[in-house]
């Protein structure tokens, strides 16, 4: 079944992905990110999961868990985009914003359409589903910029 190895796919590569935590400049950075990031997605899916605008039929876990713990990989790939820019200019942000959400959101729109992992409901759209992506990384980007001003960070 698709879905099943697309979910375990996404778990293995969200365990895989944890060493990229740990790259330069610092896993100060890093790491407290992912999580804030987590987060984030978290907040995101309980809302649109409670509010019947996202429906994830096939879960990991469906006992445990609520929402696709597959999405817990969205915020690695945030964590990459604020690496890719972490010393950009506006325009370099722009262009990897672009870069980095648009074959997310496209993956998350084949998903919805060709498999039964995730369904769009009620009154969500494919195209809030785009911009939400777009967002997620802006508040990432943002809170990037909050970290590296921190004392604590300035030590690495």
């Amino acid at each position: 079944m698709i879905e099943r190895s697309i979910i375990r796919f996404g778990f293995i590569f969200g365990i895989i992905s944890i060493i990229t935590l740990f790259k330069k400049p610092s896993v100060k950075i890093w790491f407290p990110l992912y999580i804030i990031n987590c987060i984030v997605n978290y907040i995101f899916d309980k809302i649109l999961v409670e509010t019947k605008q996202v429906e994830y039929p096939i879960r990991f876990m469906p006992k445990t868990f609520k929402i696709n713990v597959v999405y817990l990989v969205c915020p690695f790939l945030s964590i990459w985009y604020c690496q890719s820019t972490y010393n950009s200019r506006l325009t370099g942000l722009i262009s990897k914003l672009i870069l980095f959400a648009t074959p997310q959101a496209i993956y998350e729109i084949l998903l919805e359409r060709k498999t039964d992992t995730l369904k769009f409901k009620g009154s969500w759209k494919w195209l809030y589903s785009f911009f939400l992506v777009f967002v997620v990384k802006i508040i990432s980007r943002g809170l990037l910029e909050v970290i590296k001003k921190s004392p604590t960070s300035k030590s690495t």
